[in-house]
């Protein structure tokens, strides 16, 4: 999956194995790349995600996936591996593990941060009207992050 952020995973206890891959990937049809949204578990959301199994794919149904070149890692106590927006991941605990992990937000990935925004809030409890705003004032946000011209950061 993508989650559309930049993550950090930092491993506390057990080993967890990581299958990343690339955006170039994702370009090239590897991935089979399917619409996100709500998940269930510890996530809730996805911004994408593919229904191949990396671990035993279908030939058949996936041809493409033969290309697609996966980084693998295992983190262990103490580790900490930093997956940059786009990268597309995977990643199941080896033994009884504790990981923190925690999306970040910076002037490479800001323009996801309002539809991250909008894809996390459910809106189907909403009276129109109130639908209506929360699109307005989401729009404002994208605008707003548009017209910055990150001149503070020159400095």
């Amino acid at each position: 999956h993508n989650n559309g952020a930049h993550e950090w995973y930092s491993q506390i206890q057990g080993r967890r194995l990581f299958v990343m891959f690339s955006p170039q990937d994702v370009a090239r049809g590897c991935l089979y790349e399917d619409a996100g949204g709500r998940v269930e578990g510890a996530l809730d959301f996805v911004a994408a995600c593919s229904p191949v199994d990396i671990f035993f794919p279908s030939e058949r149904r996936h041809p493409k996936f033969a290309q697609a070149k996966p980084h693998v890692v295992v983190v262990r106590p103490g580790d900490t591996l930093v997956i940059p927006a786009g990268w597309w991941h995977y990643s199941v605990a080896l033994e009884a593990s504790v990981t923190l992990h925690h999306p970040f937000w910076n002037l490479h990935n800001r323009k996801r941060i309002a539809d991250e925004f909008n894809e996390n809030f459910d809106q189907s409890r909403m009276p129109p009207e109130l639908q209506a705003q929360a699109a307005r004032n989401l729009q404002q946000i994208r605008e707003k992050i548009a017209d910055d011209d990150d001149s503070d950061m020159d400095e």
